[in-house]
């Protein structure tokens, strides 16, 4: 990937002047583009690499025209200086010199430079982040918001299964048991594994589902349109789609009147009889939902629950935390959550103030526990 990547030329002239004919913020972003390249080949997740494009990219408009090439740790200190005057947090910066780091790698394989700047530069540990979750009350209120079979399914499934939002977004029809309650999801790299499902979520997937045989369960779900009523050129003029045609959508406009012989609510009626025998609903799309649109969606949901926040992946840490305070083991909730490690899962799994309480007084030598059994002896 790396042997089309060459230096600007340099010229030199009689008054021993330079006069650079290729600029290096050319040729550095030709660096860049061969490194995304370089991503797509290591089959990174399309998440991981947008952040690395991301970082790469925001760090050769920093270099402007100094070669990628001649960057010593220096520069790659005043780059991260550059992100803490611009008010980037410590998560960020982080990552961003994680991103800087794997392009230096790249050029280091390529032989383009002999050692990685990028890891002679550290930064302070980060803090350990506490995974947010929701209580067993608060994913009721979410659930009991949710309005449409899609919002109902949505909730239900996260949280019966906790499924992280990439493996939830990629789930076929097909990967469906709903007499069973299981799916099959697919999580990092490509690793597949059997999902149990809550009474209440299989039957919300079953309504949310119909008579669907294939495709993806969560798809972009369309509201029937009304048609549109313009005024132009003095002329009531009504525009509507025909989803029903066999050769698919077809668009259509029709003069209702004009505007001194015809009022706008005998224009309306008369579109509304003509919508009437025309296919309105909308074909669903055969794409999956984005990462954006459910977000909006449990957005909605939780403000309509009077939740100050929810996401996918609370939900995801609220499954964890509630197996664990009702019981559950460490390494059956490993095996749900899809974790290699159980360091990872020790991460989700937070007690509760009220467990701490009901473990201190049962546990504690001089705890209310032992009074009563002292009591009773």
């Amino acid at each position: 990937i790396l042997c089309l990547a060459r230096p600007p030329l340099i010229i030199e002239l009689s008054d021993s002047r330079r006069l650079r004919v290729k600029s290096y913020s050319r040729f550095n972003k030709g660096l860049q583009k061969r490194f995304y390249e370089w991503l797509i080949l290591q089959h990174y997740s399309k998440g991981t690499n947008y952040v690395y494009r991301q970082s790469v990219r925001l760090f050769v408009q920093f270099l402007g025209d100094k070669a990628a090439t001649k960057v010593t740790h220096i520069e790659v200190r005043k780059f991260m200086l550059y992100l803490a005057e611009n008010r980037c947090s410590i998560f960020s910066a982080c990552r961003h010199l994680q991103g800087v780091r794997r392009f230096y790698d790249f050029l280091n394989l390529g032989g383009l430079v002999s050692y990685v700047a990028p890891r002679l530069v550290a930064i302070r540990c980060l803090p350990s982040k506490i995974p947010i979750h929701l209580s067993e009350k608060e994913v009721r209120r979410l659930i009991a918001a949710s309005n449409t079979p899609r919002e109902i399914a949505l909730t239900e499934f996260f949280y019966a299964t906790g499924c992280r939002l990439g493996e939830g977004l990629r789930l076929t029809v097909q990967d469906l048991d709903l007499d069973a309650r299981t799916a099959r999801v697919t999580g990092k790299f490509g690793k597949s594994r059997i999902v149990l499902l809550t009474r209440t979520a299989a039957e919300a997937l079953r309504t949310y589902i119909g008579e669907e045989k294939t495709g993806y369960v969560f798809r972009q779900d369309y509201s029937p349109q009304k048609g549109t009523l313009v005024l132009h050129h003095g002329k009531w003029t009504g525009r509507w789609q025909d989803h029903g045609s066999p050769t698919g959508t077809t668009y259509h406009s029709k003069i209702l009147g004009e505007e001194r012989t015809t009022s706008r609510e005998d224009a309306q009626a008369s579109l509304n009889a003509i919508l009437a025998s025309a296919c309105m609903g909308r074909p669903k799309r055969k794409e999956p939902l984005t990462n954006t649109t459910v977000a909006v969606v449990i957005r909605k949901i939780a403000r309509r629950a009077g939740l100050h926040r929810a996401t996918a992946h609370m939900l995801r840490h609220s499954f964890a935390t509630h197996l664990y305070e009702n019981g559950a083991d460490v390494f059956a909730i490993q095996t749900l959550l899809g974790h290699v490690r159980t360091e990872t899962t020790v991460r989700y799994l937070r007690v509760s103030a009220f467990r701490l309480v009901e473990v201190f007084e049962r546990c504690h030598p001089l705890g209310i526990y032992h009074d009563k059994t002292q009591a009773k002896a």
